[in-house]
């Protein structure tokens, strides 16, 4: 199943470079052991849109990670977010969240993990919203593997979108790793058109078990 998911992302990404609704993701993090079983992550990723806004999202910020046991994590943090407007202004914004990630199956080979965030956003302009998310990711534990994973967002009108996406990972042993991988996501009306993402990811890992999410 998962190199079924593989393949399809990568036949799916040319085409989706075409789409005028394209946009490219690209993120950065690092896992740090910070107290036994917690793992702090800096993170940061930015968006474009090549063929309209170009760069229209930067976002930064802390994530701890709590594991009281192998297959179980809480997961908090806060991004602070920079994002372009139609008329090219750039507003910040703040966003909370937390939640929990659960291992729900395993093989060895591969694995399957639940991820369910709450989140707060407080917007310049007094467009404050929350949102809840859902996630369920199936990856490979080797070195080169890949991933798949489907994930639905709520909001206080109810569905908001739904995000499927694929890729790989590549690593060679060494601190840093790399993910390639591409998604789509339907949304609610208002927000928008179907989205298509091509994404990377970049992560290190000092002295933590985490293998990097690529989509934090």
């Amino acid at each position: 199943m998962a190199r079924r998911l593989l393949l399809l992302a990568a036949l799916a990404a040319p085409a989706a470079l075409l789409c005028a609704q394209t946009e490219t993701q690209h993120g950065f993090d690092a896992g740090i052991r910070f107290a036994p079983r917690l793992d702090l992550v800096p993170h940061t990723r930015i968006r474009t849109q090549p063929s309209g806004l170009g760069l229209y999202q930067a976002r930064a910020g802390p994530v701890l990670e709590f594991s009281p046991h192998r297959n179980f994590r809480w997961i908090a943090g806060y991004y602070y977010t920079q994002q372009e407007n139609s008329r090219q202004d750039f507003l910040g914004g703040h966003r909370y969240f937390g939640g929990a990630e659960a291992r729900v199956w395993s093989n060895g080979a591969a694995g399957a993990d639940l991820r369910a965030l709450a989140e707060r956003f407080l917007m310049a302009g007094g467009r404050d919203f929350a949102r809840y998310r859902i996630r369920l990711r199936v990856s490979g534990r080797r070195a080169v593997a890949p991933y798949g994973s489907i994930e639905n967002f709520l909001d206080a009108h109810g569905w908001r979108s739904t995000r499927y996406a694929g890729g790989a990972r590549f690593g060679n042993g060494s601190r840093m790793s790399f993910d390639l991988g591409y998604f789509f996501e339907p949304r609610r009306g208002e927000l928008g058109r179907v989205r298509h993402m091509v994404t990377t990811a970049v992560h290190w890992n000092f002295g933590t078990k985490r293998r990097g999410d690529p989509d934090l």
